[in-house]
């Protein structure tokens, strides 16, 4: 099992890569440009690129990168593009603002592509598209409308590291995450319409993360064999932490799941067996703090393991 300390060793080499690798090229950086060098904005641009499937900039790895130096890139128009698209592999992006754009940074193709310091600003879509694998998505910042716009980070690639990113009012989740084996750790997720984060993709390992006052639930988990640790799920709509579906063989241990709407943990799916529900704490939620649907009056059906959580009320009132 990886251990945080790692997580910031990774953080720390990714860091120092993406700064030796970011010279400042003077070089104009103009809409619709493909970026196969190191580039560095020198001024705010504004893109009036029509084609919603295209992109206002694309970074083409190996050799791309940008560097946007605080400065600023709007979509604009009837119907705007896409923001910076990272194709090819290892491409880095850094340090600016991204404004009303379609999906505002997309990490496709080869994968192994950096995202760093970016502000995104009232998306239209996604605010970041994770769709390839290996990627580092680190300390960026997103704003959504709470409305129109859709999910703050989505993970559909493998192997990715998100980290310390801080995701508020998204339209749709805060994060969505259908790939497999990612590690998220250190985000903050608040003031999403829909659920806070969603766990589909099986082996995410989503730890010390803060998920409040999302519109539905904190963590919704779908996936298998995850690790759920050390998470603060508080003031929720409905539950703090939810296992839907056929979510089996999790651990979800030494949470903090409090004053949510409904339950602080609950096991809805039929086929959510096998998961080990310890240490965690759960209290002042609006239901239960504990709740297994699929559990007998005196916990003989043991299906999952509930043991040595710190509670008020359960259902059924055998829990642990």
């Amino acid at each position: 099992m990886l251990y945080p300390n790692h997580y910031l060793q990774i953080l720390s080499a990714a860091l120092l890569s993406l700064g030796a690798s970011l010279s400042p090229s003077i070089n104009a950086v103009e809409c619709g440009d493909i970026i196969t060098e190191p580039a560095t904005l020198t001024e705010d641009l504004t893109c009036s690129i029509s084609d919603p499937n295209s992109a206002a900039l694309t970074i083409q790895g190996p050799s791309g990168s940008l560097y946007m130096a605080g400065f600023s890139l709007t979509c604009s128009g009837l119907d705007q593009s896409n923001g910076i698209v990272l194709t090819g592999s290892s491409g880095e992006l850094s340090t600016g603002t991204i404004n009303g754009c379609n999906d505002a940074v997309v990490l496709s193709e080869g994968g192994l592509h950096t995202v760093y310091g970016i502000n995104i600003l009232l998306p239209l879509d996604d605010a970041i598209v994770v769709s390839s694998d290996s990627n580092i998505v680190t300390g960026n910042y997103t704003l959504g409308d709470g409305n129109d716009s859709d999910d703050g980070i989505d993970i559909n690639g493998n192997l990715n590291f998100i980290s310390q990113n801080i995701i508020e009012l998204s339209g749709d989740e805060g994060m969505e995450v259908d790939g497999t084996s990612n590690t998220i750790i250190g985000n903050t997720i608040t003031g999403s319409d829909g659920d806070g984060v969603e766990l589909d993709g099986d082996f995410s390992i989503f730890v010390s993360n803060i998920v409040q006052d999302n519109d539905n639930t904190g963590i919704e988990i779908e996936g298998s064999s995850c690790t759920v640790s050390n998470n603060t799920t508080v003031e929720n709509g409905s539950s703090g932490i939810s296992l839907e579906f056929s979510a089996s063989n999790n651990g979800i241990s030494q949470n903090t799941s409090s004053d949510n709407g409904a339950y602080g943990i609950l096991v809805i799916g039929v086929n959510a067996i096998g998961n080990n529900i310890v240490f965690n704490t759960a209290t002042g939620n609006g239901l239960f703090d504990l709740e297994d649907l699929f559990e007998s009056e005196d916990c003989s059906v043991n299906n999952n393991l509930w043991s040595g959580n710190t509670f008020t009320s359960a259902e059924p009132s055998c829990l642990e």
